[in-house]
């Protein structure tokens, strides 16, 4: 009864210990916490058991090994909680499984008083040395593993030689001694901060492995030295007060951190709200883009952003960027301009995990033919995030349109990149997506209320010209039978081509002002490219100027008036042919291929380009030297392509030169009349 009395205290004191650490439970669930409650559990038993060997000396060498044994388990649940995989059950249930085994069967043989040297040399090698190599299997090495792993291999040499002598008292304490002290470091190494519970924790563990090698050297040395046995429990007391310790400081330090989230996500909300009421009285997209770029990044995870937005559905622009250097934005620019396209877009969109709602994760390996600039952010091995990873929001209106998207990447938090971060970064998206359709839409309707008024214009005006104008030109030619070869006869042809003139300019005001039915049939878009080119051969050849046309092979028949188109194809290329006027080299490239359903003609010259591309449709818009041109060209060519249900675009190359191109739907004009192009 003596020794159970010395013993009860700290029999109550380790109940006790147990009940917190289950209570904390209800609180802070983890795999780690199960662990440690296992691991005190078996020091609990540890300690009824200690008690009943003392108090029964002639008890079964089982009460013994019950003891030992529960105590080496225990430290193989604080290894196992401390390592980088101890949310995975099968990884940590193989590495107790692994040590727990030789572990039992070292301490029954120790019990039993056995000599087995091969099973004492067998568990020593793969206790010690088996340890290394199970981590060196499910994980790269790390610095800190270049610390312990050499230390528990020079003990396991010592451990495995000594056992070889018969000598298997060092090989237990050698467990005991590695089982407790490695958790110090490891500890230390979970939690890297200098706070009373992880320096309590810490230094217990490195007091209760250093106390078997030091009662092993007092009980040898000093025999008669009367030392309080109790004495050699405190560190276990260290050790579990600074568990509870570190355990409320992750508590405090997980609710300081919510109340900065919560307090970022105010933060977020209000600037977002101020965004969103500018958004909703119809400024301009490109001015506040860079703006919300801006935020994301003042207050969201990622510390670079990019906008990226349309115009006509096609074509790229950067519209708003925060974070990136100055390598990175040049790269942006020259990738919407000569390289990236809306297609491209819709591309990535269909690859990567979701996130939220609408926004996904791409993986750098996914992201590489796209030339996309990378954060020198370097981030260790993680599932979440990997160099080069991006997430992508795409900008789609409310009518399914995508109108440009959102790219963001350098989280400074990876725990962050979830869903309820993307939350609301996907509704100011939806916000900024509705006002740039809304602005495209408005573009539009002004157009075509434009064009439409314009149209009554020229319409009335033509016919009020047209009848005088027949007039003058049939009394010229009718005076030209009285007036011979002079000064006079010259005036009057002169006057006569004027005249002309002005009826041809009459004739494309009313062709740009009437709506006429098109006579469409399938056309080889390849032949009347040759017939157009046939027309201005010789007027090409004489000016120097050197054509490269290049049409794909199988190149699918179009649905169109072959007139109307003829008239586009000729107003293209002489409008080619003006720009290079005064050009020392003279280049025009004339493209022809299939994207999808869909036939691309390009049209491209190395002359100074366009003055200003967004309004080159624009009814008498002309950069041209008086007489010289009209400014109905283009418009007519806008006309007619709408009518065949395709697009025209207009842009400047970045080496220098104009663009146009031409997209027509593919197929016959029977499929098109089944199945009618929605514009």
């Amino acid at each position: 009864m003596a020794i159970l009395s010395d013993k009860l205290p700290t029999i109550l004191v380790l109940a006790v210990m147990v009940g917190i650490f289950v209570s904390l439970r209800r609180y802070a669930r983890s795999p780690r916490l199960n662990l440690w409650i296992a691991a005190w559990g078996l020091i609990f038993v540890h300690f009824i058991a200690d008690w009943a060997s003392a108090a029964y000396p002639d008890a079964s060498p089982l009460v013994w090994i019950l003891a030992a044994g529960s105590l080496l388990l225990s430290a193989i649940f604080f290894v196992a909680s401390l390592t980088s995989f101890f949310d995975s059950r099968k990884l940590t249930g193989a590495l107790i499984a692994l040590f727990a085994v030789p572990m039992l069967a070292y301490t029954a043989a120790i019990g039993y008083n056995r000599d087995w040297r091969f099973l004492y040399v067998s568990a020593s090698a793969l206790i010690f040395f088996g340890l290394p190599l199970f981590i060196c299997c499910i994980r790269k090495l790390t610095l800190a593993a270049l610390v312990w792993m050499p230390a528990c291999i020079v003990i396991g040499l010592f451990a495995v030689a000594r056992a070889w002598h018969h000598q298997y008292d060092f090989g237990f304490l050698a467990l005991l001694t590695l089982g407790f002290g490695l958790p110090a470091f490891l500890y230390l190494r979970r939690y890297w901060r200098l706070s009373p519970g992880v320096i309590t924790s810490a230094g217990g563990f490195i007091l209760w492995g250093a106390v078997f090698p030091l009662g092993y050297f007092v009980d040898t040395h000093f025999p008669t030295l009367k030392i309080n046995p109790e004495l050699w429990n405190t560190p276990k007391f260290f050790v579990a007060f600074g568990m509870i310790l570190t355990l409320l400081e992750d508590k405090s330090y997980f609710l300081a951190a919510a109340k900065r989230r919560e307090r970022k996500a105010n933060e977020q909300l209000q600037k977002f709200a101020g965004i969103t009421s500018r958004l909703l009285s119809g400024v301009d997209p490109g001015l506040i883009s860079r703006e919300i770029a801006e935020a994301i990044c003042e207050t969201s995870t990622f510390s670079r952003a990019c906008i990226v937005l349309t115009n006509d559905g096609k074509r790229l622009y950067p519209a708003g960027y925060a974070g990136l250097n100055s390598d990175a934005i040049a790269q942006v620019e020259a990738n919407c301009s000569s390289y990236w396209n809306m297609d491209h877009v819709i591309e990535i969109f269909s690859r990567g995990e979701r996130l939220g709602l609408t926004s996904r994760l791409i993986r750098a390996h996914e992201l590489e033919k796209y030339r996309l600039s990378v954060s020198p952010r370097a981030y260790e091995p993680d599932s979440r995030w990997q160099k080069g990873d991006r997430v992508f929001i795409p900008l789609q209106s409310t009518r399914g349109a995508y109108v440009g998207c959102i790219s963001m990447d350098d989280p400074r938090d990876l725990s962050r990149v979830n869903a309820e971060e993307m939350a609301k970064i996907e509704l100011m998206a939806g916000d900024l997506a509705v006002m740039v359709d809304n602005a495209s839409l408005h573009r539009q309707l002004l157009r075509s209320e434009k064009l439409a008024a314009m149209g009554q214009l020229v319409a009335g005006v033509a016919h009020e010209l047209n009848n005088p104008l027949a007039s003058i030109v049939g009394y010229s030619e009718l005076m030209t039978d009285e007036i011979k070869e002079g000064p006079a006869r010259q005036k009057l042809d002169k006057m006569i081509r004027e005249a002309q003139r002005m009826k041809r300019i009459i004739e494309n005001l009313l062709r740009f002002a009437r709506q006429n039915n098109l006579e469409k049939k399938s056309a080889n878009l390849q032949m009347l490219l040759q017939d157009v080119l046939a027309l201005r051969e010789y007027h090409i050849r004489n000016h120097d100027v050197q054509l490269k046309v290049e049409i794909e092979s199988n190149l699918p028949p179009v649905a169109l008036d072959e007139d109307q188109f003829k008239q586009i194809l000729l107003n293209l290329l002489n409008n080619s042919i003006d720009a290079l006027e005064g050009r020392r080299e003279k280049t025009i490239s004339i493209e022809a291929v299939r994207r999808g359903d869909r036939v691309l003609l390009r049209f491209d010259d190395n002359g100074p380009g366009f003055r200003d591309p967004n309004r080159v449709f624009d009814p008498f818009y002309t950069t041209k030297p008086v007489g010289k041109g009209t400014g109905l060209g283009l418009s007519i060519c806008y006309g007619i392509v709408k009518e065949h249900g395709g697009e025209i675009q207009a842009a400047n190359l970045e080496r220098g030169g104009a663009r146009v191109v031409l997209e027509l739907p593919a197929g016959t004009a029977e499929s098109l009349v089944e199945a009618p192009l929605i514009n």
